[in-house]
């Protein structure tokens, strides 16, 4: 995803970014239901320091602009 190579740039001092993989999201199938992602399971999680999952974003309706804000609010906690 090209969007999370540029933020990564960006933010990659201040911020962890993971991208996971097919496999390693079918192993995490009960963490990715209590994210709420049961229908798609898939989305966008951003975490606080402290682990909090602070937004959640169902399925592939982000882009650059979602998880740039995604970011932000995280840094602003």
């Amino acid at each position: 995803m090209a969007a999370v190579g540029e933020l990564e740039e960006e933010y990659g001092d201040r911020v962890d970014f993971r991208v996971v993989s097919p496999e390693e999201t079918a192993a995490a199938s009960a963490e990715i239901d209590a994210f709420g992602f049961t229908e798609l399971k898939h989305g966008l999680v951003a975490f606080t320091p402290d682990g909090e999952a602070a937004v959640k974003i169902a399925g592939h309706r982000f882009g650059r602009d979602e998880i740039a804000a995604a970011v932000e609010t995280v840094l602003a906690d």
